[in-house]
């Protein structure tokens, strides 16, 4: 047996190999950009975008609730059933996530109010938009206001502190 053996010779040799397992799943260094900063995470492709949340929420330790994060990767929301690999993500990229934050927003009379959960990189300038939308509402000439501050069109929900359950008023704008 040993005067066969050839010390030059190359074996492809897996020590782990058992013919019943299944080959090592593709992974990707993923970075998730948040408000709070960057995360990094290295995750199986083959993972359902639900799963990604929960690992965010169980390893990451970013407190958003699963059902309140929103993932966005190349202009896109991801959604809940498919894979990262469905997407076609590549290794070692960025995936934004956001949180859905509840806002409640008070028209100018404080007699009529709409709940909203939106995510907090939405824009003041696109929430209005929406009111406008979904409940017709006048929006020309007038701004949100939380607290004694008024809010820029341009600004998003998580740059200007909005946070779960904060209170809104669309209150006319005047220009001083």
């Amino acid at each position: 047996m040993w005067e066969d053996y050839d010390p030059n010779e190359i074996f492809d040799f897996d020590p782990f190999y058992h013919p019943d397992s299944n080959p090592p799943p593709e992974t990707s260094l993923i970075t998730f950009v948040w408000s709070g900063g960057e995360s990094i995470l290295l995750i199986s492709l083959a993972t359902k975008i639900i799963g990604v949340k929960q690992l965010i929420l169980e390893v990451l330790r970013i407190p958003f609730p699963v059902d309140r994060q929103e993932l966005s990767w190349g202009g896109q929301f991801l959604r809940d059933e498919l894979t990262l690999q469905d997407y076609n993500i590549p290794s070692e990229t960025s995936i934004i996530l956001l949180e859905k934050v509840k806002v409640t927003i008070y028209l100018e009379a404080g007699d009529i109010q709409y709940e909203y959960v939106i995510h907090d990189g939405t824009t003041i300038d696109q929430l209005k938009a929406k009111l406008h939308a979904e409940h017709d509402v006048v929006i020309e000439n007038k701004v949100l206001r939380m607290g004694n501050a008024y809010l820029p069109d341009d600004a998003q929900l998580f740059a200007v502190g909005v946070v779960e359950g904060t209170t809104l008023y669309l209150v006319e704008r005047f220009n001083a």
